[in-house]
């Protein structure tokens, strides 16, 4: 396992046990006696099964490699390397659209203030916020509000608008998008801990494919 999987590993494990310790305090000197006089654990409640349900659905995903980011060199891309993987993994821009952005930096800014103070973490100024904002909504997921009517077309949208907005299938040619939907089903492999069949995810991989050629039709 190479070092950054193995710090991903760890900080997963780590989210899953505080939320592990939180239930067994919670739950301290309530075991139930058992007709030999020892003791067994109580049962999860329904809330117990929802916070550690919880906390596994979010846990950060699995990241990108900082060659990969667009314009690696720049800016931007520094930015997102040192303020946001000091806590997970680094994000992606096309992971949302350019109007979610906003909305998830406004997040992490909040995190940062109520994490408590002995944790010491960089902390974007707000001329360096400006920065990351400007750089992940230019290269944010470019969504499509008209989709080529082909086959697959349906399956698409309610597939993959579970989670996100639906992406223009111009975005990436025929054969990348291959790559694309193998990687998303990976993320919901990771962050759900389910994932859709080898036919799924060739029906998807159909649709984008024909939907991404220069003739593609849009009703």
């Amino acid at each position: 396992m190479s070092t950054p999987d193995r710090i991903l590993s760890i900080r997963r494990m780590a989210a899953l046990s505080l939320a592990i310790s939180a239930i067994a305090c919670g739950q301290a000197g309530q075991q139930q006696t058992g007709t030999t006089g020892g003791t067994q654990p109580a049962q999860l409640s329904p809330s117990d099964e929802l916070l550690l349900a919880s906390a596994k659905v979010a846990l950060p995903p699995t990241g990108t490699r900082a060659e990969d980011l667009p314009d690696p060199q720049g800016a931007g891309a520094a930015a997102l390397q040192q303020y946001c993987t000091t806590c997970h993994s680094l994000p992606n821009p096309a992971m949302h659209s350019a109007t979610d952005w906003p909305a998830v930096l406004r997040r992490m800014w909040l995190r940062m203030n109520l994490l408590d103070s002995t944790y010491t973490l960089p902390v974007p100024e707000m001329g360096e916020r400006i920065v990351l904002l400007d750089y992940l909504t230019t290269n944010a997921l470019k969504v499509s509000e008209n989709l080529p009517d082909k086959p697959g077309r349906q399956f698409f949208e309610q597939t993959c608008g579970r989670c996100h907005e639906l992406p223009d299938p111009h975005q990436h040619s025929d054969q990348d998008w291959f790559v694309v939907v193998r990687r998303m089903n990976q993320h919901m492999q990771d962050i759900l801990g389910t994932s859709l069949t080898s036919d799924d995810v060739e029906r998807i991989v159909q649709y984008l494919a024909s939907a991404s050629s220069p003739g593609a039709s849009i009703p």
